[in-house]
């Protein structure tokens, strides 16, 4: 019971900008970067409060994931 609560939590949570920062490993400018290029969804709650769906954005950039090529 508490690993369902905690697999709920963790899918779908929803970060500051530090956070995912923090858990791609750039910086505060490199995650604005890409909500200006439209590459993550954004949740803007006011102009200067922003947060973001953790399954949305794992969504997003999967779809700039490279695939290995087999020889």
């Amino acid at each position: 019971m508490k690993s369902e609560k905690l697999l709920a939590r963790q899918y779908n949570e929803i970060l500051n900008k530090q956070e995912l920062a923090t858990r791609l490993g750039l910086t505060q400018r490199g995650i604005e970067s890409l909500v200006k290029s439209r590459k993550i969804p954004v949740l803007r709650i006011s102009s200067k409060v922003v947060r973001f769906s953790w399954p949305a954005v794992e969504r997003a950039l999967s779809a700039y994931e490279v695939k290995a090529i087999a020889k």
